[in-house]
């Protein structure tokens, strides 16, 4: 039957209406995918976070491992080459420590089995190697150093550091290409994002345009209509820009914490921080306030934002009320009833947020507007004081890490690992260079009845000042390290042996000035005995130079000790 004009009147709406709500259906589905996406990202990126910190904390346990083992195998080496008892007690020490860590290890890595057999051989290499030390420790007892250098075990030692330090690479490397690939991973996800979210604009866009043409075709409702259609505009517009919003933060978020993963150095990161703030949030100013070693004061690091009445540079952490409490200042919402002290007298409204890792306090981030702080820049900032956190986190564990394998904690100078890859990395510049290169060793006199007269105490006082003195009385260029015990080593850049006699003697005066102090009294005298040996007409090598020097020192002490000789002398 014929419709009517009343009929058809009624149907053409229906229709028009029907098809805007299978659009808007579509729409709807297209920005609950985006939705679904953007979770997904976002745990993504939480897990990445998870696996970095995992894999920091196996690199961690590695280079303590290592560590421990070279303390056992310093002490063991002191203790056979002075015979003294407290190094082999501290050798003792060493080693329930090292176990400990390797079993930390051995379950950090339970979960991947690969990681798991290249554990369990770096700790059978371990192992072997506190046996090889003990059967050094009890061929020295036996037989003194004499007996020592005759065991097999002796000469097997180099060659088991060697094949530790190659296992725990190796282990260090699988964890670096497995975090690589994942972060590969994670760019795959973030770049998904943002094609579907560039694509659900489009097509919201479409979606519009689609029924801003119904509309105006339905001219008896067009009042109506178009006054709908705005608001559906201002709604799906809000929505699209916090959807571009977010995938734009996202992606911000992402590169920024790429790029502190892959900072070497405080400044570095700070100096990258400042710049991606600034982006993340352009319409405040702000700052990064750090706590200083000893936790007694915090100073501003970098400052972004024009103008930035952001407080004092320099205050108390009890001055910051972030600090205080451990959460950020004011809340979300809340009215800030009390100021926070660093910033006394300064106008508008500002925000801290602490920057906190692992349950220590690192500092703060500070925020300042002329008008109020949005509820989602305080999210931003939240987020970002997180990632920070745990960055800078990382940097102060890679710098302990990175002094702890290198520098001799009692003196402060660089241990023997340091000097061995120095010593041949200069003279491979001498050699290029046709300069000579000068090794002093260098030997404490009478340091064994030091330690009996006096202690222990005094004897790591006398250490201590003695490598101060070193690095008073050397220049910047040149290289001082402790090589075991009482025993220092010294590289003197490009310095002939004239010249290293002479600051042998300026060394030597230097120590017979010291004056050590300990309980209250000063004991002494102190003096010294050294060796010299030049590159290249000593030799051409690290062991030939070491060991010519080591003549040297030794015919030094011979000679009634507190002199200088050479390898001519």
């Amino acid at each position: 039957m014929p419709l009517s004009p009343a009929s058809g009147t009624i149907a053409q709406p229906r229709r028009l209406w029907a098809r805007m709500v299978a659009l808007f259906l579509v729409l709807g589905a297209a920005l609950t995918l985006i939705g679904v996406q953007v979770n997904r990202a976002v745990d993504a990126f939480i897990e990445e976070n998870h696996w970095v910190i995992h894999t920091l904390e196996i690199k961690q346990a590695i280079a303590t491992a290592v560590a421990h083992l070279r303390d056992a195998e310093a002490n063991q080496r002191a203790h056979v080459i002075a015979g003294n008892q407290q190094r082999l007690e501290e050798y003792q020490a060493a080693l329930p420590k090292l176990m400990l860590q390797t079993q930390q290890l051995a379950a950090l890595v339970a979960g991947d089995p690969a990681q798991r057999a290249a554990t369990a051989e770096l700790i059978e290499a371990i192992d072997q190697r506190q046996r090889t030390m003990a059967q050094i420790l009890a061929a020295f007892h036996q037989g003194g150093l004499e007996k020592v250098r005759g065991n097999p075990a002796f000469a097997a030692s180099r060659e088991e550091d060697r094949r530790i330090d190659a296992i725990a690479q190796r282990i260090l490397t699988a964890e670096d290409a497995a975090l690589a690939e994942r972060q590969q991973k994670t760019v795959h996800t973030a770049a998904l994002t943002r094609t579907l979210t560039l694509a659900t604009i489009g097509f919201g866009m479409l979606v519009l345009m689609l029924a801003l043409v119904l509309l105006l075709c339905e001219q008896k409702r067009r009042l109506v209509s178009e006054r709908r259609l705005r608001t559906s505009i201002i709604e799906l517009a809000q929505s699209l820009e916090e959807s571009r919003r977010l995938g734009h933060t996202l992606r911000q978020f992402s590169d920024l914490g790429a790029m502190l993963q892959g900072c070497r150095s405080l400044d570095e990161a700070v100096s990258g921080i400042r710049l991606a703030l600034a982006s993340l949030m352009p319409d405040c100013a702000g700052s990064i306030n750090l706590i200083n070693a000893s936790q007694t004061l915090v100073e501003s690091f970098a400052c972004w934002g024009a103008p930035a009445p952001v407080g004092e540079a320099l205050f108390a952490p009890d001055d910051c009320w972030a600090l205080r409490r451990g959460q950020p200042h004011p809340l979300a919402g809340a009215l800030a009833a009390f100021q926070c002290n660093h910033l006394h007298g300064a106008e508008g409204h500002h925000l801290c947020v602490p920057l906190m890792a692992q349950g220590e306090m690192l500092g703060t981030l500070t925020l300042w507007a002329e008008g109020a702080i949005p509820d989602a820049t305080h999210d931003i900032a939240v987020s970002a004081a997180e990632q920070i956190s745990l960055a800078l986190a990382s940097l102060k564990l890679q710098d302990t890490l990175r002094t702890q394998s290198l520098r001799d904690p009692l003196t402060g100078l660089f241990n023997r690992r340091y000097l061995e890859a120095s010593l041949e990395r200069e003279l491979l510049r001498a050699a290029r260079r046709s300069l000579p290169t000068s090794v002093l060793m260098l030997d404490i006199d009478h340091f064994k009845r030091f330690n009996d007269n006096h202690g222990h105490d005094a004897g790591d006082a006398l250490l201590a000042q003695f490598g101060a003195v070193l690095t008073r009385t050397l220049r910047t260029e040149d290289i001082a390290c402790r090589y075991g015990g009482e025993e220092f080593t010294v590289i003197l850049h490009e310095t002939g042996a004239a010249d290293a006699a002479q600051r042998a003697e300026e060394i030597g005066a230097a120590v017979r000035g010291m004056a050590v102090q300990h309980k209250r009294q000063t004991l002494g005298p102190i003096t010294v005995s050294i060796g010299i040996a030049t590159y290249p007409q000593d030799g051409t090598s690290c062991a030939e130079l070491l060991q010519r020097a080591d003549r040297a020192l030794y015919a030094a002490k011979h000679a009634g000790r507190n002199q200088v000789r050479g390898t001519a002398a």
